[in-house]
């Protein structure tokens, strides 16, 4: 009888290791999980970070090539 509660303690030993190892493997999945998710969302605000850049170039490039034609036309005139 010794020897089948000592068998009977060793798998359940090695059963709460294994759901200790279970538990920590899903615990750096799902911060895996939201590490990917978090540098997903900080992909998406940076690239509409240079979109929003983009177009603020584009707005002044536009303003500057009005101040150059209002500049030549007063300078005619």
């Amino acid at each position: 009888m010794s020897n089948l509660a000592q068998h009977l303690q060793d798998n359940l030993h090695d059963e709460t290791i294994m759901e200790r190892a279970m538990n920590e493997i899903m615990r750096k999945e799902y911060n895996i999980s939201n590490d990917i998710e978090i540098s997903y969302s900080l992909i998406n605000t940076a690239q509409q970070t240079l979109s929003d850049l983009d177009k603020s170039i584009d707005e002044l490039s536009m303003l500057v090539e009005n101040l150059r034609h209002q500049s030549l036309k007063l300078s005619k005139d």
